[in-house]
């Protein structure tokens, strides 16, 4: 199965927090961004050089590269009908801190109301005991 396959199963199934193991990020945006577009899912992504970035938005509407308010932002992107996206690029540099590991747990709690999805693209997998039961591995 290709990486878009296992994705789309997810986020159809609301798995609310997903961990892409990748070495390439590039390829995996790649394809997670042209999946969005064909199943018109919002998506926005993070990282810590660029901050928060969605689609069709300028730089300065957004925000911070502070990873809370990343976390947070996704709130904004979900709709009624639809599903919202956030994927958080090398996000694993974040997990020894409390405040961002209690913050995704509520928001990948929260997502199951709101179909908001968090996706930690990362080159290793390094879930905190809190979070394990949470995430699924890609």
């Amino acid at each position: 199965m290709t990486l878009t396959e296992r994705f789309s199963e997810y986020v159809q199934a609301c798995f609310t927090g997903l961990w892409i193991e990748s070495h390439e990020h590039t390829d995996a945006l790649t394809e997670i961004a042209q999946l969005c577009r064909d199943e018109d899912w919002n998506l926005a992504t993070w990282n810590i050089d660029t901050g928060l970035s969605i689609p069709g938005h300028s730089e300065a509407d957004l925000g911070s590269s502070d990873p809370l308010a990343a976390i947070r932002a996704i709130n904004a992107l979900a709709t009624p009908e639809g599903t919202a996206i956030l994927v958080l690029q090398s996000f694993h540099r974040f997990m020894q801190s409390a405040e961002i590991v209690q913050a995704l747990a509520q928001q990948i709690q929260a997502g199951k109301q709101n179909r908001t999805i968090l996706v930690i693209l990362s080159p290793i997998v390094q879930i905190p005991v809190e979070l394990e039961k949470l995430f699924v591995v890609i």
